[in-house]
């Protein structure tokens, strides 16, 4: 984990016999996730299974939620789709920030929203910039080609994350953050929707990367705009 926001805003599938769908979100929860192989197999740099960081990270939230005795989140699609979307667009457009300056559509948690199907937006933002390796930022490492590095130059490469372990990674982070914790730790927050986008890392070696965001919905349940067209 390299780089973390938050925001507060009150205005604003899985369909392959190794993934989840949508509809898992109902079938797991926070009681039995880590019994859930797949969120334990290392992530493949060629084939990101996203849907499934989304999930984890979505489960972690909760789990975090119930050991605090705070009400679980519901898992809300519209909420996965703006938050994926924004770390598309921070990818695509090279910036990381709540407010996306290079597209006038999408540039507020709440105009993501909107643009989703959200009619009642009352979002509270995360986002993040996460190694997909198992390094921490900061620690001394021996570059070797691009994308590859080594704690010491006669040891392995670094290998990638696991699906756990990189969402347990972010979610550590974000816990440490004040900010962060504020919105995870949210008695206002009903609905939860994670997003991921991958990108190499230009100027640290071309280091495997992805930008996280959480969008939390507030005070009430997501409703949907049914007439809204993108």
């Amino acid at each position: 984990m390299i780089r973390i926001c938050v925001v507060s805003i009150l205005i604003l599938k899985l369909i392959c016999t190794d993934c989840l769908s949508q509809s898992s979100y109902y079938a797991y929860d926070h009681t039995n996730f880590r019994d859930i192989e797949i969120f334990s197999q290392v992530i493949n740099l060629d084939s990101i299974d996203f849907p499934r960081i989304n999930a984890v990270m979505f489960y972690i939230t909760n789990e975090i939620r119930n050991k605090k005795k705070l009400p679980v989140l519901k898992y809300n699609a519209l909420l996965e789709e703006s938050a994926t979307l924004h770390s598309k667009e921070m990818v695509k457009r090279d910036f990381f920030d709540h407010i996306n300056k290079r597209n006038k559509k999408l540039q507020s948690p709440n105009d993501r929203a909107l643009y989703c199907g959200i009619a009642n937006p009352h979002l509270a933002e995360n986002i993040a910039e996460s190694f997909v390796l198992k390094y921490k930022a900061g620690e001394k490492v021996y570059p070797g080609g691009k994308g590859v590095f080594r704690y010491k130059p006669e040891e392995d490469p670094i290998s990638p994350h696991t699906y756990l372990s990189v969402a347990e990674s972010t979610l550590s982070d974000w816990m440490n953050s004040p900010n962060h914790k504020k919105n995870i730790l949210s008695a206002d927050a009903v609905e939860l929707g994670c997003g991921t986008a991958y990108f190499i890392k230009k100027d640290f070696n071309d280091m495997p990367s992805i930008y996280a965001t959480q969008n939390f919905q507030l005070f009430e349940p997501v409703r949907q705009d049914n007439e809204n067209e993108k």
